[in-house]
């Protein structure tokens, strides 16, 4: 069985259309019929992405028919498309100028990425993939939230910051990357703290406000040293707003 076959029998059994699967792992559906005729593969990504949305064994998609060629065009790609959207602050890369700097053929990179969409969204599940991990773990260890964010969250997005700067500071991927880990990290948090469930509106507050603080941190021109940010968090949330210091 092929993953496209995989994939295939996953959406149909949880009855979904193409477009529903589309939407539960943020790709357009166009990539789901091409997988599923086999004209082209997930990325090791958002195979990822999958097995955590559908709640599938780690081991899901191993031992298939994808070879190490795959793998090295597919990371060719997207480091040319990071590395486009570092020298294109105001316009998205378009096909060719990645095509150009990762040295494929237009259809290669169409093979793997038919749409700027699922490009986007391969990136940025790259980029996010071992820092939900970590999250993830911490809070099923039921750590409290403020903590894994200052002290297990912001480390990890330190290490990433370089990354991290481009899609805070490029506009037209900010607003996708920023409403991605939004949406992620609220359905975590309320996955692990099952009261907040009974107020969403709590969950949303506090990822907003956690957000806005990585958001602003890592858009500025000269980025905050790691310790630096965790004692001014540290400082904000164990005072009130008006004794804050400006």
């Amino acid at each position: 069985m092929t993953i496209g076959d995989q994939i295939k029998q996953l959406r149909t059994t949880h009855n979904l259309t193409q477009q529903e699967f589309a939407a539960k792992i943020y790709i357009s559906y166009q990539s789901i019929s091409n997988w599923e005729n086999n004209r082209s593969y997930p990325s090791t990504e958002i195979m990822l992405l999958i097995i955590d949305t559908f709640d599938l064994p780690l081991n899901y998609f191993i031992a298939k028919d994808i070879d190490t060629t795959t793998n090295q065009e597919e990371t060719l790609i997207l480091s040319s498309f990071l590395k486009c959207m570092a020298t294109s602050r105001d316009e998205a890369p378009n096909l060719e100028s990645i095509q150009q700097l990762s040295g494929l053929s237009a259809e290669r990179v169409q093979y793997y990425f038919p749409s700027y969409d699922d490009l986007v969204y391969t990136l940025i599940n790259k980029v996010d993939q071992d820092i939900k991990i970590r999250v993830e773990k911490r809070l099923s260890d039921h750590e409290g939230v403020l903590s894994i964010f200052i002290n297990d969250m912001t480390p990890l997005l330190y290490y990433k910051k370089e990354t991290l700067h481009i899609l805070y500071t490029r506009p037209y991927i900010k607003g996708i990357w920023t409403q991605f880990i939004k949406t992620k990290y609220q359905s975590l948090l309320i996955k692990y703290n099952p009261d907040i469930k009974k107020n969403d509106l709590d969950a949303a507050y506090l990822i907003e406000t956690l957000t806005t603080f990585i958001s602003i941190w890592l858009s500025q021109p000269e980025i905050e040293p790691l310790v630096q940010f965790q004692k001014r968090i540290t400082y904000l949330v164990n005072h009130s707003m008006l004794s804050w210091r400006f």
